[in-house]
């Protein structure tokens, strides 16, 4: 059983094996840099048994037969010295192999018979030089063949076999023990090529192995890569992709070639997300993303950028008309109604664009811009397309101004208070008072808050403000009657920050102030923000006593749910409805129906932005009571409270 598996294992070695390319490649490889050696060690042992023989055999032996031999070794050695074997052609190598082992089988033979040719002639010493010719050539040989088996047994087999027979007939005791000893000899080469190769095998498929995990690996790294710069909740580029292209693009363009950077936001998201739940949330986006694909087609650069906003990269576009028409395509594709889990949701969506090389030349220029555009669209156009144009440029170097003026002043100083009433029509009486921030600039001026309570909201200053101001509200109070109420109007920043509401209760209680008569104005914009944590905020000013009253009603996208959803105390009617009142019945239904909701759910309904006396008529015969606005009192930093008073009847 040892024996046949011996030489199975043996008839195994012969084979080229065409079931493994790396292998061959290798061997052919190895082969090309041995075989010439292999050459000069035939010629170079060939010349020293002639030169021993010389004289005494013939010289075809000794001369003519190793100069044919000579040039053979040669010429082979030099051919193999130049060629170049594509080795990563299987076939190619098969090819040479087989050659090799053609070959071997051939200079085996001719030096082989040769030598033992050269036997008859001469003395002792000359016929032990054949036999150590044989014996120190074979194992040459063997060493520069023993990359591929097939070759170097071959050689074992016709070199060896001839030796060990033609000395081992020979009837001398001495020939015949060195024939025993080769034929010994023999077989542990045999073992040692067999193991050898084994491990020059092994070692190759280990390389293989070695090189098929590095590819696993680079394919791993290029999956990971691709999958970090796509969204996996749209499978969209994501926000490292958008800018790493936009870095690209933006050092890719030629002077005079043009491309457009767009910012998409949904309006009214998170209100879908925090009603329907987080899944309905991620399906609308979904949708959102493949509705602006649809549109945009799949050469578009198209990214979502975190939340519920995304960014366009827009090749070839320098068209004013042509990028507001696409920016009100995609908008129209955006608020057409979604379906979610079976439920119909409306949203909107707002877009801003930037051009290059037109408003920057750098992607971060580019992206502030459309930032921008898409800030001024949810201000002043939401719904629609802004394109990012010079007056932008003028309000954004003011915001800048606004910004480095609030670092830089003692808002301590410079930021104020005023207060305007608001009246109950009924009684004749204020019933309370809003506190309303002014800032006397010692760089700008007078500053509108309009204009920079947004700009400290967007650069984080606001929670400063908001402490400034409150602190002086409270000083205020402590000089006013215990029975009169005030609003403070709080940021969507302030209403989501649980330090922020926690401060206000600790400077309540600090100042001794009854809670009751503080009332917290807030926007729906604190709800866009974070709902849950707006409410959890709203909770805790109201468990302390405080009131909380929604302000600006009317104007977002679902106050009707957090009237619902919250128990605000006050209701703020927006001046945009109280305007048109004395000539648009439309705006007398809905202010009507304001109010009348307020009564049925035990809220006050405070109407904003009288400004007039038919205003004001108009919305008592609609039972309107609590009144804001320019025709009762402007806001005052000194309150006379008896002078007040007398706007009523105005």
């Amino acid at each position: 059983m040892a024996a046949g598996s011996f030489w199975q294992g043996f008839a195994d070695t012969l084979k080229i094996r065409t079931d493994k390319p790396e292998l061959l490649r290798a061997q052919v490889g190895a082969l090309s840099r041995q075989i010439p050696v292999l050459y000069m060690l035939l010629l170079a042992n060939a010349v020293a048994l002639a030169y021993t023989h010389y004289g005494t055999a013939p010289d075809w032996m000794t001369v003519h037969a190793v100069i044919v031999l000579g040039v053979i070794c040669i010429f082979r050695a030099v051919a193999w010295n130049r060629a170049r074997v594509d080795i990563d052609d299987v076939d190619v190598c098969i090819k040479h192999l087989k050659r090799i082992r053609v070959l071997a089988v051939v200079i085996s033979v001719l030096f082989t018979l040769w030598a033992i040719t050269m036997f008859d002639y001469g003395d002792a010493y000359q016929r032990g030089h054949v036999a150590y010719f044989i014996s120190i050539t074979v194992v040459g040989c063997i060493f520069c063949l023993v990359n591929f088996p097939p070759a170097a047994l071959l050689v074992v087999a016709i070199v060896l076999g001839t030796f060990v027979f033609f000395f081992g007939t020979s009837g001398n005791e001495v020939y015949v023990a060195i024939a025993v000893n080769m034929a010994l000899v023999s077989v542990m080469i045999i073992q040692i090529i067999r193991s050898f190769y084994a491990n020059f095998s092994g070692l190759i498929q280990t390389q293989n192995d070695l090189e098929a995990q590095h590819q696993t690996m680079i394919e791993l790294s290029r999956q990971n890569e691709a999958l970090a710069l796509i969204d996996p909740l749209t499978g969209l580029s994501n926000r490292r992709a958008f800018f790493s292209v936009l870095e690209d693009t933006v050092n890719a363009t030629a002077e005079n070639e043009t491309f457009a950077v767009a910012m998409i936001d949904l309006d009214g998201f998170k209100p879908v997300n925090d009603v329907h739940g987080h899944p309905s949330g991620d399906e609308l986006l979904q949708q959102a993303g493949r509705r602006l694909r649809k549109v945009l087609g799949q050469e578009t650069l198209l990214a979502r950028l975190g939340g519920d906003e995304f960014g366009l990269l827009l090749k070839g576009y320098d068209d004013a008309l042509e990028l507001i028409a696409l920016g009100k395509e995609l908008c129209d594709a955006l608020n057409r109604p979604f379906v979610l889990n079976g439920v119909t949701v409306q949203v909107s969506a707002s877009l801003g664009f930037a051009t290059y090389p037109t408003v920057a030349r750098s992607p971060n220029g580019l992206f502030e811009r459309a930032d921008f555009a898409l800030y001024h669209a949810k201000k002043n156009a939401r719904g629609e397309a802004v394109l990012f144009a010079a007056h932008h440029e003028t309000l954004i170097r003011h915001d800048s101004q606004i910004e480095q003026a609030l670092r830089k002043a003692d808002l301590s100083t410079e930021l104020s208070l005023h207060y305007q009433p608001v009246f109950d029509i009924r009684s004749g009486q204020v019933s309370s008072l809003e506190a309303l921030a002014r800032w006397e600039s010692a760089q700008m001026g007078a500053v509108s808050p309009g204009t920079f309570f947004p700009v400290a909201e967007k650069t984080g200053q606001v929670g400063f403000l908001t402490r400034v101001l409150f602190e002086k509200l409270m000083v205020d109070m402590q000089d006013w009657p215990e029975n009169l109420p005030v609003s403070f109007n709080l940021s969507a920043r302030d209403i989501v920050l649980s330090d922020t509401v926690e401060w206000l209760i600790d400077e309540i209680q600090k100042h001794r102030i009854d809670p009751g008569r503080l009332t917290f104005e807030v926007t729906e914009t604190a709800f866009l923000r974070d709902f849950e944590a707006a409410r959890t905020s709203i909770r805790y000013l109201r468990d302390h006593g405080a009131r909380i009253a929604l302000d600006d009603f009317g104007i977002g996208y679902s106050s009707l749910r957090y009237v619902h959803e919250l128990e605000f105390d006050v209701l703020k009617v927006d001046r945009s409805f109280v305007a048109p009142l004395s000539h648009n019945e439309r705006s007398r239904r809905i202010v009507k129906t304001v109010i009348d909701m307020c009564q049925n759910l035990g809220i006050d309904c405070v109407l904003e932005g009288i400004e007039n006396d038919s205003q004001r008529d108009v919305i008592i015969t609609l039972g309107g009571r609590l009144m804001q606005g320019y025709f009762f009192a402007r806001p005052v930093r000194e309150v006379k409270l008896d002078a007040l008073a007398e706007g009523v009847g105005k």
